[in-house]
Parts: C-alpha cells; sequence; structure tokens
C-alpha cells in the first residue's frame, strides 16, 4: 500500500477512493494509463508542471516489464515525487487505506463507516486548508451523507466543512469519466480558491 503524503499546513489534500492495483505496483498515485487527475492538476495550474507526465508512466511500466522496478527504484521515484507535491502543499490519500483493488469499481473498494471515521480525525489533525474529494459522486454522497446531512453530488465547494478544512468534491478522474468541460471547470474552480487563499493569508487586497 502506497504511503499518505500527509502533514501539517497543507493547501489542499486530494482524496481518491482507495489505491489501485496499477499504482501500487509502480509505486505512486494515480498512474491507471487512462487516470487524468496529474493532467489536471497541471492544466489548472495547482501544480505549475505536469508531476508524473506519460513518459514517467512508461519509464515505471518498462522497469516493471524488464523486471527492475524494485522497491529500493519504487522508494526514490516516490520520493521525487512526493518532495515535487510537498513543495506545493499539496497531500493525497484515500478513504479506504484497507486493501489495494483493480478496478474503481470494485465493491470491496467501498469506504467503510470505520474508514471514514479514521478519514476525518486524519483531517481534524492536519488540518489542510482544502480537502479535495477525488471519488465518484456516488461514493462521496454515500459516505458522507449520514455525517453531514448536506453533503451532495454537486461537484464543487460543498456546505460542510471537516473540522477547519473546506470540502470540495471533484468527481473521478479515471477514464470512463466523459465530462471533461465539467472536470475542467471544478479543477478551474479549486484553483481559483487556492489562490484567493493564498491572497487572503499574505494579505493582499
Amino acid at each position: 500500500m502506497l504511503k499518505e503524503i500527509l502533514i501539517q499546513n497543507l493547501r489542499v489534500v486530494f482524496v481518491g477512493t482507495t489505491v489501485a492495483e496499477i499504482s501500487d505496483e509502480l509505486g505512486f498515485y494515480y498512474l491507471s494509463p487512462k487516470n487524468r487527475f496529474w493532467e489536471m492538476l497541471e492544466y489548472a495550474n495547482i501544480t505549475p508542471t505536469i508531476v508524473i507526465s506519460q513518459s514517467d508512466r512508461k519509464a515505471l511500466a518498462d522497469a516493471k516489464h524488464t523486471g527492475v522496478l524494485n522497491d529500493l527504484y519504487k522508494q526514490f521515484f516516490f520520493e521525487k515525487k512526493e518532495s515535487a507535491l510537498l513543495k506545493c502543499r499539496i497531500g493525497l490519500t484515500d478513504l479506504n487505506r484497507r486493501l489495494v483493488v483493480s478496478k474503481e469499481d470494485d465493491p470491496s473498494a467501498e469506504p467503510t463507516p470505520d474508514d471514514i471515521q479514521k478519514f476525518i480525525k486524519k483531517i481534524e489533525k492536519y488540518k489542510p486548508k482544502i480537502v479535495a474529494f477525488v471519488t465518484s459522486v456516488e461514493i462521496f454522497e454515500k459516505c458522507f451523507k449520514r455525517l453531514y446531512p448536506t453533503a451532495t453530488r454537486q461537484r464543487g465547494k460543498q456546505d460542510f466543512m471537516i473540522g477547519n478544512s473546506e470540502v470540495w468534491l471533484l468527481g473521478s478522474t479515471s477514464g470512463r469519466v466523459k465530462d471533461a468541460d465539467a472536470m475542467e471547470q471544478v479543477f478551474g474552480d479549486l484553483a481559483d480558491r487556492l489562490g484567493s487563499m493564498e491572497k487572503e493569508g499574505s494579505g493582499v487586497i
């Protein structure tokens, strides 16, 4: 299981449902071939450059194919990319940290109430400015509606907070998601909000 990237004073923590098997095998998050997560971060200028490029994915896949993708290789890659994210004050975690699944819609991927309680405690501890869910809208609503009645499937900023953290629903970035325009819009809105928070924090008017 990939370790979380979670420390104090982050601008945003992106939250998936659970770790995909291909990502766990290759050594970093969101490495499914058609997943647009890293592309969307660069598109919205949440990261200044793309953190995981197509050439990175190919290099990892080739290393696995030729048998050189050992634990040391994966650790070096992880630490390099982790450092790039932390410079941008970005964290990564998942709701279900118990197991790795081959498909996002695998029933065992669905977080349990205990998973959600553990997740909430972590967010309350680390206090990111924003917690942004890169999960299906159905899973998000199912997981949080009971605890936060105003939780909806509407992408964008939600009308509740977890601890001191704003909650955003971005929706899944997997290749099966077809509404590219809506995805680009909500990532752009999130980038705008992060920018306004930075200005508020620095006292810029």
